[in-house]
């Protein structure tokens, strides 16, 4: 399989690790009074979770799906919706990291609301990772041809964010591998 697609996979089974270790943190939170070492990881989350998908993983997702919707498929519902709630998922990521911040800066945040919140986007990003894990991802790996593939390699090298390149990334990878191993421990 080409090296996007298995990236692809490898940013979800990151990412799904990163919501079980957002959860375990909000776990934490509720069972203690404001714990600065807590909601800093909190914050160090929502940080990879605000830039990291939409800087790398969503405009890569993106791009192969517009491919997929060239295909036969019945399933292109499933294809838009998944596309629309990139934008859906950003700013709830705005929303969740907002909120931590004013409880890290001392604001008055409700509990409920806080809580309620963080259990509303866990819920969203797990919905969106199974639907592209269960029916979006199978479809790219069975439809999409070689020559598919290198157009979208050729695509990504063109719009490439400055900001997001090679080495951002593995910074950003290195905050999760730093994330799952304090919180694993």
């Amino acid at each position: 399989m080409h090296s996007i697609y298995r990236q692809l996979c490898c940013d979800h089974k990151h990412m799904q690790r990163l919501l079980e270790v957002f959860e375990g943190l909000l776990e934490q939170l509720t069972k203690q009074e404001r714990d600065p070492a807590t909601l800093g990881m909190i914050l160090e989350a929502l940080d990879y979770f605000s830039v990291y998908p939409d800087q790398w993983h969503h405009p890569i997702e993106d791009l192969v799906f517009e491919h997929l919707l060239g295909k036969p498929v019945d399933v292109r519902d499933v294809i838009n919706k998944t596309l629309k709630e990139h934008h859906a998922i950003a700013a709830a990521t705005r929303k969740m990291s907002k909120l931590f911040n004013a409880v890290a800066n001392d604001a008055a945040v409700e509990r409920e609301a806080l809580f309620g919140a963080a259990r509303e986007y866990i819920d969203l990003q797990r919905r969106h990772l199974q639907r592209e894990n269960e029916i979006l991802l199978p479809l790219v790996a069975d439809l999409l041809t070689i020559d598919e593939w290198n157009a979208i390699q050729d695509r990504l090298r063109e719009q490439q964010s400055v900001h997001f390149n090679a080495g951002v990334k593995r910074l950003y990878d290195a905050m999760y591998e730093t994330l799952a191993e304090e919180t694993a421990a």
